[in-house]
């Protein structure tokens, strides 16, 4: 059992382990996810991150139910998409995740991006329908109205904690200001080629919390690949660090991110890499600074939410500053 996993304390006093176990999948994930989740609870995971797009709630909940931990000691993230944003249709969604997960309430309940798309239905089919363009156009719906009904889960006793992802910090500065509870966590790309210094300073700053997703760099996503960037865990700086800890590259990278103090939430379906994925230890402030360079000066995003979505969805801006 991994016991010795360190705890993210957040704004609202509850705690979050540092290594958790992400679910992030498909039509094709359900059954590989549920044999994973189970193995990862055996390693000692207590922290699981799945979203509604990813159709993997309901083989997380099945695998945790069917286990001897109990549900009090598991923190379980799930996410509303972005086609949810309207307030008429934030508890709908969430009841569906509560009702595939088969939970009594749910630890975090995030926005899964700060986006909000023209709704089309709530089956998973539905959820990523775009224009003749490729493009799931933004509608103009304020995030502090999609929160309004997101506090109202946490009054009623249905979610325990609220967050977002893909949030920045004008976003999140608007957010505070208007917010009855503020975010405690952001759910963000970190990884040493967008190591987020800026985010992280600020999140420190205020109170929130972050949880790093892709914390590998995506090695095996194509787009990423064809930039030419070389891979994270081919980086001299990690290989250095796993060679110095006698460790794998992919545990330093995790490790890493537990060193500068936020979650990493990596994902695998073999058990040989689940159990090493949290495995935890200390590392010198001066081997997480060799890494944390690595992406300093030419930061690389591998999810990039242009690519994905469309034009109109440039929330980081980062297109229109090469324009």
């Amino acid at each position: 059992m991994a016991a010795d996993i360190p705890k993210k304390k957040l704004n609202n006093g509850n705690e979050i382990p540092q290594i958790g176990y992400g679910t992030f999948g498909g039509a094709d994930a359900p059954d590989l996810v549920y044999k994973a989740v189970k193995v990862a609870l055996d390693c000692g995971y207590r922290h699981f991150d799945t979203a509604y797009l990813y159709q993997t709630e309901e083989s997380l909940g099945k695998a945790i139910r069917e286990s001897n931990v109990p549900r009090e000691e598991v923190f379980v993230t799930t996410k509303l998409w972005g086609t949810f944003r309207k307030p008429e249709h934030v508890r709908p969604a969430f009841e569906r995740s509560l009702k595939d997960l088969q939970f009594e309430y749910i630890d975090m309940y995030m926005l899964h991006w700060p986006m909000a798309w023209e709704f089309h239905g709530y089956e998973h089919d539905k959820l990523q329908v775009k224009d003749e363009n490729g493009d799931l156009k933004v509608l103009d719906i304020p995030l502090i109205d999609t929160w309004r009904e997101m506090e109202k889960l946490v009054k009623d006793g249905l979610v325990r904690n609220i967050g977002v992802s893909n949030c920045t910090i004008p976003m999140l500065e608007e957010l505070l200001e208007k917010a009855e509870i503020p975010p405690c966590m952001n759910q963000i790309e970190i990884h040493p080629s967008l190591p987020q210094e800026e985010m992280l300073k600020w999140a420190n700053e205020h109170n929130i919390a972050l949880t790093a997703y892709s914390p590998l760099g995506n090695p095996g996503f194509s787009w990423f690949a064809s930039t030419g960037h070389s891979k994270t865990l081919e980086e001299p700086a990690v290989l250095k660090a796993a060679e110095k800890y006698g460790k794998t590259p992919v545990q330093v990278l995790i490790n890493w991110g537990v060193a500068r103090g936020y979650c990493v939430i990596p994902k695998s379906v073999t058990p040989e890499r689940i159990k090493a994925n949290i495995e935890y230890f200390k590392m010198d402030p001066e081997d997480v600074e060799e890494i944390t360079k690595i992406g300093r000066t030419s930061p690389v995003r591998t999810c990039d939410p242009v690519l994905m979505f469309g034009p109109s969805n440039d929330v980081f801006g980062e297109h229109k500053k090469k324009d």
